[in-house]
């Protein structure tokens, strides 16, 4: 245990230290371009966690914040890179995040069908509006288009059991 203390300790004097520094213009525009490393550590430090733990199928739930930290320091040291000026384009990698989260748990904790459901509908989502943000036209204003195709195959597409139903 005082080990771990000692980790903990040394942890907080680092980021102490760094933000005096950052408080005092010393590394102003190094902390502009680094900050996202510390996600990344975090990142780094939640899957060492459920690793060093046995990949124990109880411990899974570390997984989901480390996908999501590791998803989102990748996106903002880009956006850092290029000054956020494509911030309104890669919104969606929110949603990303939060599935590339749960698909680790997935993965790891068990294989339950039912966490595919949100990974999915995340992914899906991420992926229409990537392509709406691509595209200059709205690719949401074609639901209806949509509705109507799934319609006609729930009337008139294989294994139809109108039949059967009276």
């Amino acid at each position: 245990m005082k080990n771990g203390k000692a980790g903990y300790g040394i942890f907080l004097i680092a980021i102490g230290l760094l933000f005096s520094l950052q408080t005092v213009g010393i590394i102003d525009e190094f902390w502009s371009f680094s900050w996202p490393l510390i996600l990344l550590f975090v990142s780094i430090g939640f899957h060492v966690g459920f690793f060093l733990s046995g990949a124990n199928k109880q411990k899974a739930g570390l997984l989901v914040p480390g996908g999501i930290l590791f998803v989102l320091s990748l996106l903002f040291t880009f956006e850092e890179m290029t000054g956020w000026n494509y911030s309104g384009y890669t919104w969606p990698i929110y949603l990303v995040a939060v599935a590339v989260g749960l698909f680790e748990l997935w993965l790891f904790g068990g294989r339950e069908f039912g966490l595919l459901i949100p990974i999915f509908i995340l992914s899906g989502l991420a992926f229409v509006f990537m392509i709406q943000n691509m595209f200059s036209f709205n690719i949401l204003s074609f639901w209806p288009l949509l509705l109507i195709i799934v319609g006609l195959f729930l009337v008139f597409g294989r294994g139809s059991n109108s039949a059967k139903d009276v």
